[in-house]
């Protein structure tokens, strides 16, 4: 037992098992002496925390302190940044337009939305592998309703017998995910009204896994809620590699990963769409894609996920070709 003393001293059991005397006037001391600590960790905390934010201002990142409102004329949410730059807290310099951003012209992003892309990001700097066509003996699974897997494969080939749009999913969870697959579909169903006609291209999603969540609840069924297309599971990654086995933190701080991400939470804002953390890290970390195939296997188009935004008219265009 622990003996306490009427002065509030006593002693008590260290990490170690070791039995220390405590005093009041040492217990005094050692608050003393953790009030300090506590404070220069909090200061070294908040100027990491703001340095992080001067070196990159993706508006994802302040996204508590962002407001949406329609543009009359483009049609797409206008942002405004408030509480951070009105109360003075990071310089004005941070929200110029940023000189290195080339438009690209069928993304969605109006002039006014590129504008608050920070003018200090500088273009990916990492060595990205290029894209490359799946191999054509690739076998995928297709996913039933309630989550359930075909017990017979699918040759990659057999996707791309009429031209296919593929669309490699990161995580089916995410609502940035969804939120890509659905403006996708709706670049797909702008060219092909009617996918179930003979010889047009098809709509496929590629995933790693089908998973349940805590419901029981299968996440392709959700996923499917904004996805139109048939889904397959690609166990092997064979899609994910071709599409240069990228990480979500690889080049994330460059100017190509912000626009990736503006247009994705630009949507996602338009749309009202929600995710979920369903699946672990290494499934969420796993970029992914989409393509357009002919009807020979070759790319059309193709877009690595985190390298700029996609252009749905070069998208529309490669499927109006087939």
């Amino acid at each position: 037992s622990v003996h306490v003393s009427k002065g509030g001293g006593g002693f008590e059991p260290s990490r170690w098992g070791v039995v220390r005397c405590r005093t009041p006037m040492a217990m005094s001391m050692g608050k003393r002496r953790r009030l300090p600590c506590m404070l220069v960790w909090k200061i070294v905390c908040m100027a990491l925390a703001l340095a992080f934010v001067r070196m990159v201002h993706v508006p994802s990142l302040a996204l508590p302190f962002v407001r949406l409102r329609p543009a009359a004329s483009q049609g797409f949410p206008e942002l405004r940044l408030l509480t951070l730059r009105r109360a003075g807290m990071y310089p004005s310099s941070l929200y110029k337009p940023s000189q290195g951003a080339a438009v690209c012209k069928g993304d969605g992003l109006s002039d006014d939305i590129l504008r608050t892309l920070p003018a200090n990001l500088a273009p990916m700097a990492a060595p990205v592998v290029p894209p490359r066509v799946p191999l054509e003996t690739t076998q995928v699974f297709e996913v039933a309703a309630g989550g359930a897997l075909s017990e017979t494969p699918v040759r990659f080939r057999d996707l791309w017998r009429t031209g296919a749009l593929v669309v490699v999913v990161r995580r089916p969870g995410c609502a940035l995910s969804r939120e890509q697959a659905k403006a996708l579909s709706e670049a797909f169903e702008a060219v092909v009204p009617d996918p179930h006609a003979p010889g047009v291209p098809r709509l496929v999603a590629i995933v790693r896994g089908s998973v349940t969540n805590e419901e029981g609840i299968s996440e392709v069924d959700a996923f499917r809620e904004y996805f139109r297309g048939s889904v397959f599971v690609d166990e092997y990654l064979a899609t994910f590699k071709a599409l240069g086995d990228r990480q979500y933190t690889d080049g994330i701080f460059s100017l190509e990963a912000a626009r990736w991400m503006l247009q994705r939470m630009c949507g996602t804002q338009q749309t009202k769409i929600h995710g979920n953390f369903v699946g672990g890290p290494d499934t969420a970390l796993k970029f992914g894609g989409c393509y357009v195939f002919d009807r020979q296997g070759q790319i059309r188009y193709v877009h690595q996920e985190g390298i700029g935004g996609i252009n749905y008219e070069a998208v529309r265009k490669a499927l109006s070709e087939e």
